[in-house]
């Protein structure tokens, strides 16, 4: 419970304001790390003995883009390298740029970095990425590559399994009618940003679990919202002006989506009257939850992901094998929350 709610904490001081998409938080890195301009070369020399001897590892992490989770997910990945005592850590921020997440790669392998933790902005460039990278070690976090055949050697994915994600919301969906006596219902799914694999996966496993689950649903809506809450509320107003668009719940890639739905139903009629779920299980996520306007998200831990990249690491750069890794995989579990057990997630 204590990562848990460690968790929620850090959610609720990185970057409120960048609820309104990716790259929100601007280019500011969190405090005391360093963020060299791409192409530049660093500071500061490799390690001499990469990890075997008494210098620090040299370490790069570069953000897809700096949203309310992934942020927390970046502080989690500092904080994890402070408590290391021998990882020193530059951060960069993408801002959904592929070119200018290419170029950190370019710039760590350049400045002799003994490796570089990416979120990647395209699940696609995993191959480049992993090219340009030359002898460092490559750890992907929270996106997992298109093409999972470049997790060998010294490339491995920390993060969680998108599909379970979704299958949970689904389950939850599928009882909730099952409860009622219903067999068939009226959906809205609203997408991440399209082409990315854990858009797919958590989209494409809530409708199987739907069905899997003994509901017949007749999705009325399906669009994407690109992970934006500001976005996924014009898309809201959009459905609840159409009269013939009658739904009974509705599914969302992420909380900002099923927030953004929220305040756009709030807007037009002043409550939520059907169940609404989201994924991610952040601070403003579980206080809906609370509050009564979403009915279920599922708990990403970026604490769990955050850390867990910098063991990879560690354990990479010494030459030894990460505990609990599945291959070249360290799956950090996805978790249920509903109002039974919000408490557990969040305090405020």
């Amino acid at each position: 419970m204590k990562k848990k709610l460690i968790a929620m904490g850090l959610a609720g001081m990185m970057l409120l304001g960048s609820l309104a998409g990716c790259g929100g938080g601007g280019d500011t890195p969190p405090a005391d790390t360093k963020t060299p301009d791409a192409g530049s070369s660093a500071d500061s020399n490799p390690a001499a003995d990469k990890g075997n001897s008494g210098d620090k590892l040299k370490v790069a992490i570069s953000m897809a883009c700096r949203d309310q989770f992934l942020s927390t997910l970046e502080t989690a990945t500092v904080e994890a390298a402070k408590e290391a005592g021998n990882v020193d850590l530059t951060t960069f921020d993408a801002n959904n740029d592929i070119s200018a997440q290419l170029g950190h790669v370019q710039t760590c392998a350049a400045g002799g970095y003994d490796a570089v933790i990416v979120n990647l902005v395209n699940t696609d460039s995993a191959p480049e990425i992993v090219d340009l990278a030359g002898d460092m070690k490559v750890v992907f976090v929270n996106r997992l590559p298109s093409d999972e055949s470049v997790l060998k050697d010294n490339v491995m994915y920390c993060g969680s399994r998108e599909s379970d994600a979704g299958t949970m919301q689904g389950e939850y969906l599928a009882k909730y009618f099952k409860d009622q006596g219903k067999t068939e219902a009226n959906g809205i799914m609203i997408m991440g940003t399209l082409g990315l694999s854990h858009t797919v996966a958590r989209t494409d496993y809530a409708k199987k679990a739907l069905e899997d689950g003994g509901i017949k649903v007749n999705w009325v809506f399906e669009d994407t919202a690109d992970f934006d809450r500001a976005k996924a509320m014009d898309k809201m107003t959009q459905v609840l002006g159409d009269a013939n668009k009658k739904f009974d719940f509705i599914v969302c890639n992420a909380d900002d989506m099923a927030l953004g739905c929220i305040e756009a139903i709030k807007a037009a009629s002043g409550e939520v009257t059907v169940p609404i779920v989201g994924i991610d299980g952040g601070a403003t996520g579980c206080k809906a939850i609370q509050d009564g306007d979403m009915a279920f998200t599922v708990f990403q831990n970026p604490v769990g992901q955050g850390e867990g990249a910098i063991t990879c690491i560690e354990a990479m750069c010494k030459g030894e094998p990460v505990d609990g890794a599945d291959g070249n995989i360290l799956w950090i579990p996805f978790e249920p929350i509903t109002k039974d057990n919000v408490s557990d997630y969040y305090s405020g």
